[in-house]
């Protein structure tokens, strides 16, 4: 939490409770004079200020284990029994005097009297100092725990971006190098797919977020060198809906479509891959079908990006704010995506050509 927000925090926090001590010494006027009123009221906020921020400033992160905040609940009792008296002390000697002139046991109950009030009402704000430190360390922790597992997620993505998968630009140099003498023109349009997935992943995708038109035009180059190794109609892929001004993280779908390749039975029955892809309104569903390789492994291996990195990139990103559907059955593997892409009006869209210019 930012310096501003804990300080605003603090002075909401004392012009309430001191407003509302404010208020209970309205009933004494009238009954005592205004200097003892005042007096009565500066010496309770001195004390539950100075306690509160004793103890506000000496809880650190080390309270936060268990052993650590029983060792300070006990200290602090023992401590506040013992700084009780002095204030009681304090209290007294400015504002009832006449207790010192009583003696034996009407001096103890009524000192009594005194020091239990101050105690309970201290004891109330030091236990909120040191609450409240708690929750800001708590809050502090929790967000640099986020933070660290953003970092090791953007650590993942960016081995993605900087990588294609090795057997496949393997397949594809191999399909290409067939081609040159069957099909010089094929193999020319494969080497500008591959020319233009390689310049996507090294200027495109180091945004956060990117174009769905831009993320559709690296999706259908990938698919074009797969569709080299398969059987016509093998790779279905739909598009439906308006994807125009629509922003969505870079290689989202990626991990999936490449899942579906690797494990996917490439000998099954046309079409063996198939991606669907809608947008309605403000909502966007992405869904890939493959047919089960049982040869090829577990789908969720631990290879590349797995399942559950996946789940934890779209946590960070997305929140609650996401829908992830996995089945596998009947021979048939289903990853259904349902998210709430970013969208803003056409005039405030960053120029497309802008990714031309990087390019050049």
């Amino acid at each position: 939490m930012q310096k501003k927000h804990i300080i605003l925090l603090h002075f909401i926090f004392w012009t309430t409770m001191l407003s509302f001590i404010g208020l209970e010494t309205i009933p004494s006027f009238g009954k005592y004079s205004f200097n003892d009123i005042a007096g009565d009221y500066l010496i309770y906020a001195v004390s539950i200020i100075v306690l509160f921020y004793m103890f506000y400033f000496f809880v650190s992160k080390k309270h936060l284990n268990k052993k650590k905040i029983i060792y300070l609940i006990i200290f602090g009792l023992l401590f506040l029994i013992v700084v009780n008296v002095p204030i009681v002390f304090i209290y007294l000697y400015f504002l009832a005097k006449e207790v010192f002139d009583l003696s034996g046991d009407k001096f103890v109950i009524e000192y009594l009297k005194y020091y239990l009030s101050f105690l309970e009402t201290n004891f109330s704000f030091v236990v909120f100092g040191s609450l409240l430190k708690i929750a800001l360390l708590w809050y502090e922790n929790t967000m640099k725990q986020k933070e660290i597992e953003k970092q090791l997620i953007s650590g993942e993505l960016a081995m993605l971006r900087s990588q294609i998968n090795p057997q496949f630009l393997f397949n594809t140099l191999t399909n290409i190098r067939s081609l040159i003498e069957k099909s010089p023109d094929k193999a020319v349009y494969s080497i500008e797919n591959l020319s233009e997935i390689m310049s996507y992943m090294l200027y495109e995708s180091s945004a956060d977020k990117v174009f769905l038109d831009d993320e559709i035009n690296y999706i259908n180059n990938y698919l074009n060198l797969q569709r080299v190794r398969y059987n016509p109609g093998f790779i279905d892929f739909n598009i439906t809906g308006d994807t125009a001004g629509i922003f969505v993280p870079p290689l989202l779908f990626m991990p999936f479509i490449e899942n579906a390749f690797k494990y996917g039975d490439g000998f099954s029955k046309t079409p063996g891959i198939v991606i669907n892809l809608n947008v309605r309104g403000n909502n966007l569903s992405f869904e890939v079908t493959n047919n089960i390789n049982k040869d090829a492994g577990p789908v969720n291996s631990e290879d590349g990006f797995s399942i559950k990195s996946i789940k934890r990139r779209l946590d960070l990103i997305f929140g609650n704010n996401y829908s992830l559907e996995i089945k596998n059955e009947n021979s048939k593997y289903l990853i259904k995506l349902k998210i709430k892409p970013a969208k803003v009006p056409f005039q405030n869209l960053p120029d497309q050509n802008d990714s031309i210019t990087k390019k050049l």
